[in-house]
């Protein structure tokens, strides 16, 4: 399902997307739907560890100093991050 795209930023923020949601443990086919990051939830310490890829592949991929790479996941997970709920349950079917 991942695409391949000529522009290396696009294709890192998908990439990041992605890896957000396989974090999540939430299908990859949700980005289709209309409001999705606002509809979908994950836990801090998911989030903390889709920070630590976030900072790892941003600083290789665009050989960019540590702090400008937190402030591009503070940017990314703003605008494209999951909520936040610290009772969610991957394993729990809705």
């Amino acid at each position: 399902m991942k695409k391949v795209y000529k522009d290396k930023q696009e294709q890192f923020g998908w990439d990041a997307i992605y890896k957000m949601l396989e974090i999540a443990k939430h299908e990859e086919g949700i980005v289709y739907e209309p409001n999705w990051y606002s509809n979908y939830c994950m836990t801090e310490k998911m989030c903390e560890e889709w920070k630590q890829w976030f900072l790892k592949e941003c600083t290789k991929r665009f050989r960019m100093y540590k702090k400008k790479s937190e402030t591009e996941f503070d940017w990314f997970n703003l605008m494209y991050g999951l909520k936040i709920n610290n009772d969610y349950d991957p394993e729990r079917k809705e």
